[in-house]
């Protein structure tokens, strides 16, 4: 069986902050598949809310800080 090591995850604040752009800006391009480093899930239903999943480190590379 395959060992996994758990993955660091942030949230959308944070990763905004981190780039100096707002979280609605990140939301935006998870959504719409723009980033390499999450993923959006929409809402199982209606009126629910979005679920937003950041790789830590995924996020870090694409901010040129690793």
């Amino acid at each position: 069986m395959q060992k996994y090591e758990p993955v660091d995850i942030i949230t959308p604040e944070e990763a905004g902050r981190i780039i100096h752009k707002n979280a609605e800006y990140i939301r935006a391009g998870l959504r719409a598949g723009r980033f390499n480093f999450g993923s959006a899930v929409p809402p199982e239903h209606p009126g629910g809310k979005w679920n937003y999943n950041i790789i830590k480190s995924k996020f870090l590379e694409y901010a040129n800080l690793i």
